[in-house]
């Protein structure tokens, strides 16, 4: 079997509340499952945001989908900080 390279994907669209995150729970679902575990996502700009703990402990404010995916999905491998680099106050888009 020959071994699939990985490659970014991006999903995007011109507005809110259009499905964007169930795609990508959908996405990640079958990327798991063809490619196993070391899947990865970044939500680069996020508005509405959650507490967490990362591995060491510290409160980081992160947006609550990379949470849902990091913690649905046991995205252990990545650190949210990396996951959710920007977060923009609520009502600035």
């Amino acid at each position: 079997m020959q071994r699939i390279q990985p490659r970014p994907l991006f999903v995007a669209a011109t507005r809110q509340h259009v499905g964007k995150t169930s795609v990508s729970l959908a996405l990640m679902a079958g990327l798991k499952k063809r490619l196993g575990p070391n899947v990865g996502f970044i939500k680069p700009v996020g508005q509405q945001h959650k507490e967490v703990h990362d591995a060491k402990g510290k409160v980081l404010r992160v947006d609550k989908d990379v949470e849902l995916l990091k913690e649905y999905f046991s995205l252990d491998h990545l650190e949210y900080n990396q996951m959710s680099p920007v977060l923009m106050p609520k009502d600035y888009t």
